[in-house]
């Protein structure tokens, strides 16, 4: 799903951030080498990421529990 339509940067792309190290929506765009252009998808990049962060947190305590 594209979620920065100015920078055509989609789901996947924000997930990749965030493996990389991304925390934060600027984190996002800089890793893409690109800045806010309208800003709208500031919010949605934002919640890709605390998504991305939890699914991480679960698959650990899965691991730790093992």
């Amino acid at each position: 799903m594209i979620i920065c339509i100015c920078r055509r940067i989609n789901d996947q792309g924000v997930r990749e951030a965030v493996e990389a190290g991304a925390r934060s929506p600027e984190a996002v765009q800089a890793h893409h080498g690109c800045s806010f252009n309208c800003g709208k998808c500031r919010c949605t990049i934002g919640e890709v990421i605390s998504e991305t962060l939890d699914a991480d947190d679960r698959v650990l305590e899965l691991m730790a529990a093992e």
